[in-house]
């Protein structure tokens, strides 16, 4: 930092296009965001019916539990997750019990990413059911009630009433969700710090570590232009879909 500057022009850049360890963090990156907000949305849309029910007792009290994790500090969730992923873990104790098999979460580079998910999901699924919950909500219950005097059961009200009435939810929690999952590094930081063997390092990651540990941070300013414009797409898409609503 106290030394001369050196003008590199795009060397950076032309480094970063052909720099085998930025694409693999972006395939990593693409990998853990499409994985978790998928399965963050299907979670909270399913949680949200669940609690749309009449069947169900004690419902801010179940809402309260699933929630819980959202206020949650994330490197406190991080830490304790790390420890629940040990052989002698509680995840990995259930499964030898359940199944029979015995995941070393932390250390098998294929099991590895899908364990970040999963944190990722439990910690973030809560969020996304409250934005479902208040869609649902916005829902005139006349819709249901002329329903079921035509003789609509419960997926014909799903599929006819209930997902189109949630276009505009579904498509602000997906892209959403997109963007801060692209752009966190928290759960892979404090649990696996990239790895193993590179499997759980993401693009933010490889950001912090090009500028924070190895003080290259003319290549961590290149690499970030390039998680910038992929931010940038996923929010022409939500710019695209909500003025397509409103239209």
């Amino acid at each position: 930092l106290l030394g001369p500057k050196i003008y590199v022009g795009l060397k950076n850049y032309l480094k970063m296009l052909t720099d085998q360890r930025v694409a693999n963090s972006y395939w990593r990156t693409m990998q853990f965001t499409l994985i978790s907000v998928a399965g963050i949305n299907i979670l909270a849309f399913l949680f949200a019916i669940m609690f749309s029910s009449t069947l169900i007792r004690y419902k801010n009290v179940w809402q309260s539990f699933i929630f819980l994790p959202v206020i949650l500090s994330m490197v406190a969730v991080g830490v304790v997750w790390e420890y629940m992923y040990q052989t002698t873990g509680l995840v990995t104790v259930i499964g030898r019990k359940l199944f029979g098999v015995t995941v070393r979460w932390l250390t098998d580079t294929h099991a590895a990413p899908y364990a970040m998910v999963i944190v990722y999901m439990w910690k973030s699924a809560g969020y996304y059911m409250v934005i479902y919950i208040a869609g649902l909500l916005d829902i005139p219950q006349s819709l249901y009630e002329a329903s079921k005097i035509d003789g609509a059961g419960f997926w014909g009200q799903l599929l006819y009433i209930t997902i189109p009435s949630l276009k505009n939810t579904i498509s602000l929690a997906l892209i959403s969700c997109m963007i801060f999952t692209f752009g966190q590094f928290q759960i892979q930081y404090v649990i696996t710090k990239g790895g193993p063997s590179r499997s759980t390092e993401i693009l933010s990651l490889l950001i912090f570590k090009q500028a924070f540990e190895f003080n290259k941070y003319g290549y961590a300013s290149a690499i970030s232009v390039l998680f910038f414009f992929t931010l940038l797409i996923f929010a022409v898409i939500q710019l695209r879909l909500f003025k397509s609503s409103t239209n």
